[in-house]
């Protein structure tokens, strides 16, 4: 019988699954970001801070990039089962205004893990052009929930285009002092009715909207100069 104890005793404890193991590092770097910044934090810290050891983090979450990743694929799952069914049969523009204000009431309470990590950000240009991608995947996705193709040439720009006005109204959203958000609500529905007339008067050209798709990318990533934007929009 005593065997038996000691065999159990000595049985190693069984540890988190991956997914648990991702939800606890990505809410320690929230956490760590919040109170000493995102630039200078290392993995080894947020792993320490998860409890998860660090060969385990490097197999679910190599880097901080992943770590933005992760928590953008998070949001995103959040936003599309609030958004299941509801966007109904209202105007593009409403449905997408709709569906943005959605995220942000999902990204609310991690505003101040945030606000630290969009700072540091653009201080580290290698850090800020890896954390585009997970960001315009969620504009996709956002775009597809709101029932926006997002397929081709057109559905690039849309992408690149949704992107830009959601960085631009991103910054009113992290000066908001209420939760009712009247500033951002505002903000965008301006931008997004201003995108809707340039939408429409480039939607009667693909090679309009080629141009424009690469404008919009270059603009996002910040990435070459304008006299190249240019003879780019030229060709």
């Amino acid at each position: 019988m005593s065997d038996d104890i000691d065999s159990k005793a000595r049985k190693p404890r069984k540890k988190p699954g991956k997914v648990k193991q991702k939800a606890h590092l990505v809410k320690a770097a929230l956490t760590l970001a919040q109170s000493r910044g995102w630039r200078d934090l290392s993995m080894a810290e947020i792993a320490a801070k998860a409890k998860v050891p660090l060969a385990d983090a490097l197999e679910i979450t190599p880097n901080k990039t992943a770590i933005l990743r992760a928590f953008s694929q998070h949001i995103d799952v959040q936003v599309l089962n609030e958004m299941e069914g509801e966007t109904g049969d209202e105007p593009a523009r409403d449905r997408l205004f709709d569906v943005l204000m959605s995220r942000y009431d999902a990204l609310w309470p991690h505003r101040p893990a945030l606000r630290a990590i969009l700072g540091d950000l653009p201080s580290d240009p290698g850090a800020l052009l890896a954390a585009l991608s997970p960001a315009l995947e969620s504009v996709k996705w956002m775009l597809e929930a709101a029932d926006l193709d997002t397929s081709g040439v057109r559905g690039a720009l849309r992408v690149r285009a949704v992107g830009l006005i959601y960085a631009a109204n991103l910054r009113v959203w992290l000066q908001e002092d209420s939760e009712d958000m009247a500033k951002t609500m505002a903000d965008l529905d301006r931008r997004l009715r201003r995108a809707e007339s340039l939408m429409e008067q480039a939607a009667g050209s693909v090679e309009t909207a080629s141009g424009l798709m690469r404008s919009a990318l270059g603009a996002l990533a910040n990435l070459g100069s304008s006299r190249q934007a240019a003879a780019e929009a030229d060709e």
